[in-house]
């Protein structure tokens, strides 16, 4: 052979080749595809067992030594070398690919794209797979039992067909049998021959001549090289053998298929033959009056093997083929008609999503409901349901308009079909979610009307819900969500804040202690501790604007681009998705605060962990209740602590609900330096006060608030006459409710002050 000139490339490659502890020998190099292709003959030492080195081989066939191709393509290192074994090496093993090349078995050395290897682990790691997997194809460890078995590859092929296979496997029983099942193509024409993109539906018809018409067809689309048809599927299983036992094919064979008489010959080797020979010869009568074709007609063999395919939770691997059919003798060319092996694809579906999404394929959905269907709303939903976890019940009383083509997770659609998008939010993302294989009610309504019928929340959710979701940073649904008892469970609810700077997430507790209202307050006191954080929300750039949306037409709204809404969206979606396979918090409720990192491009989340609040019912006027949060409390123990034989006492601080009638106490002020303490009374001082008050709340826009006062008793007294001529004293002094709040050895009591309340004679 001639001298070759070589890159210095392709010697350095030689060299390493040369190295390997693996290599015996490296054969002279040569070029092929007209001096493009450098391919050189490796010869690999084979670590077989003692017993088989005086024979020279292994059972399977391979040898102590064997004799690799290594082909080096014009474009290496960018483009990995093929691997492929001497022409008559034993094709009946486990990762083979169905290709030969030259004649000679490709293996199928790595689970990937070998250039990816290539560029992770150097020249080196494709020599390390190609001798390991020589020693394990002597060995006839190429397939591990407890791993599963290796399905034939088939991610080489142009045909494909998409299909449920966990639907398909159920089909499978002990008698045998087959099935048909519409199908749904795309035939692309290019160089002469076609190829098949098809989708077996599954629906399964009655075939008959006079159903043919409705079932075949073949109609070309715009592009000149695409045709749009419907044909039919053909499933086909294996029943038992003679003796009663199942039908196992428990031989690899490569995917060799190339005409009707190999479909049928591996047909027999999978143990369904009389199936498909009787299934053809049915398809055949049926289409003997029919003139239109060819139609291709999808084939899936299913071979049910020793133990589960890899990927799966069963042992029969689907096997589909193509081959174009037409009347009156169904194969053009008899058994020699062409028949080629196609890929197999998942159809959508919800156990593909979770998969995808590192769940569980086999994990039920969790059932739970979604208010507000908006640009963040329609998020969640969507990465939700992308991971198989989509909401049973979407809430939102609004339709689309064209401003929330801006941020909503839906595009519009265009030319006549673009009047749809003005329909109700709620029906729009419901329609979508049916596109990723998972059904939701749509409820176009008001969530406070909801809440006050009994029969429209068995529309809304059930009492079997995870969760209820508030996506609509609306203070009137919060309201009615934390006053209802009409909720079995618990509600998470996702806000933006500050145009996107600022996100929040709040999960109640257990038995709904915190609530999503005593969730927001303390928020509100979280941010009051972070100045920075607070200035965000509270500044005078904060709140949202009213954004024109048309001559005459505006809506309030924050504005802020897709990508800032979506990375707050992602966050919040991962939350929700990881408290659905992991349970919503056991010990208290959550608030988890995030913000949006200086350069704009991330986000930093905080955790906080909420205790139950302590809950008092006032003893005078209307049933009010006061909600005493962990900090508060935590702050009234230190000071009667401090005080232990005198009455002592402070300003509570926090948001009263007039809908669930609550004060929520998140805070509690220090009394003014002038207050007077003695064993019988306390008196709140004044001094500085109002000016304490006034910086607490206006640090948080006013979304906190001086709720009244407390203090305490050294005794298990109740309310003296004296706390009930200053509750009605504060009540004629405020419009608002406020609260008197007494501590004692044996807990609290609390009184209303509130004109209204008073005037009904309750002090």
């Amino acid at each position: 052979m001639a001298d070759i000139r070589l890159s210095d490339t392709i010697l350095r490659a030689l060299a390493l080749v040369s190295a390997h502890p693996a290599v015996f020998h490296v054969g002279t190099p040569s070029l092929v595809d007209g001096g493009g292709t450098v391919v050189v003959d490796v010869t690999f030492d084979v670590n077989l067992p003692n017993s088989w080195r005086r024979a020279g081989e292994s059972p399977s066939g391979v040898k102590l030594q064997e004799v690799v191709r290594i082909a080096f393509p014009c474009g290496f290192p960018l483009e990995a070398p093929e691997v492929s074994l001497r022409r008559d090496f034993n094709r009946n093993l486990p990762h083979m690919q169905p290709w030969l090349t030259d004649g000679r078995p490709v293996p199928c050395l790595y689970d990937g794209d070998l250039a990816e290897l290539l560029h992770h682990e150097g020249l080196a790691g494709i020599l390390n797979q190609t001798a390991v997997w020589l020693e394990r194809a002597a060995l006839g460890t190429l397939i591990d039992p407890k791993q599963g078995w290796e399905p034939v590859r088939r991610d080489s092929f142009a045909d494909d067909l998409v299909a449920d296979a966990e639907g398909l496997r159920r089909l499978v029983d002990r008698k045998g049998g087959y099935r048909f099942f519409e199908l749904d193509y795309l035939r692309m024409e290019a160089n002469g021959s076609s190829v098949i993109h098809g989708h077996i539906s599954g629906v399964s018809p009655k075939l008959n001549t006079d159903a043919v018409p409705r079932l075949f067809g073949e109609t070309p689309t715009a592009a000149n090289t695409l045709r749009r048809g419907r044909s039919l599927g053909l499933v086909v299983w294996p029943g038992k053998l003679p003796s009663g036992k199942l039908a196992i094919s428990d031989v690899y064979l490569p995917e060799t298929v190339t005409t009707v008489a190999e479909l049928k010959q591996r047909a027999e080797l999978y143990g369904c033959a009389r199936e498909l020979d009787t299934a053809l010869n049915w398809l055949k009568r049926c289409l003997s009056g029919y003139t239109g074709g060819p139609f291709p007609l999808a084939v899936v063999l299913l071979a049910r093997r020793p133990c589960n395919v890899i990927g799966s939770q069963s042992p029969i691997e689907l096997c589909p083929y193509v081959v174009d059919i037409r009347s009156p003798n169904l194969f053009a060319e008899g058994e020699a008609t062409p028949t080629r092996p196609a890929a197999h694809r998942h159809a959508v579906s919800r156990a593909l999503l979770a998969q995808m999404a590192g769940g569980a394929a086999t994990s039920e959905r969790p059932p739970w409901t979604l208010i507000g269907a908006g640009s963040l709303g329609s998020k969640l939903a969507l990465h939700l349901a992308r991971a198989g976890n989509g909401p049973e019940v979407v809430i939102d009383k609004s339709s689309m308009a064209p401003h929330n083509a801006a941020r909503h997770a839906l595009i519009p659609t265009t030319g006549d079909m673009q009047i749809l998008w003005m329909d109700a939010k709620a029906r729009l993302l419901c329609d979508a979610l049916k596109g990723l294989q998972q059904e939701a009610v749509s409820v176009v309504a008001n969530v406070a009307s909801i809440l006050s019928s009994r029969e429209q929340v068995r529309r809304a959710w059930s009492k079997r819900s995870w969760a209820v979701v508030n996506a609509t940073a609306s203070l009137v649904v919060r309201d009615a969500l934390a006053s209802s008892n009409l909720l079995p469970t618990r509600v998470v609810e996702t806000s933006l804040f500050a145009g996107g700077l600022i996100g929040i997430i709040t999960a109640e507790g257990p038995g709904r202690n915190p609530n999503t209202g005593d969730l927001m307050a303390e928020s509100y006191a979280l941010l009051h501790e972070d100045l920075a954080a607070a200035g965000a929300v509270f500044g005078d750039n904060a709140a949202a604007s009213r954004q024109t949306l048309g001559q005459g037409c505006g809506s309030m709204t924050m504005a802020m681009s897709d990508g800032r809404l979506s990375l707050f969206a992602a966050g919040m979606s991962e939350y929700l998705l990881r408290r659905q396979r992991e349970g919503l918090p056991e010990n208290g409720g959550e608030v988890l605060i995030g913000r949006l990192s200086d350069d704009g491009l991330g986000l930093v989340w905080h955790v906080h962990l909420v205790s139950p609040v302590a809950e008092v019912s006032t003893t005078n006027g209307e049933a009010w209740r006061v909600h005493v949060h962990p900090r508060a409390l935590a702050k009234i123990q230190e000071e009667t602590a401090r005080w232990p034989t005198s009455e002592t006492g402070g300003v509570l601080v926090g948001r009263v609900s007039e809908a669930s009638h609550t004060f929520h106490v998140v805070d509690v002020l220090d009394a003014p330096e002038d207050s007077h303490r003695s064993p019988n009374e306390f008196v709140l001082g004044t001094k500085g006060l109002r000016q304490k008050l006034t910086s607490y709340s206006e640090g948080v826009g006013w979304s906190l608030f001086c709720l009244g006062t407390w203090h305490s008793h050294l005794s298990a007294s109740g309310p003296s006459l004296t706390d009930r001529a200053t509750a009605t004293a504060v009540s004629i002094a405020r419009l608002t409710p406020a609260v008197l709040l007494i501590h004692t050895p044996t807990g609290f009591h609390a009184l209303l002050a509130d004109s209204a309340g008073v005037a009904k004679g309750g002090a």
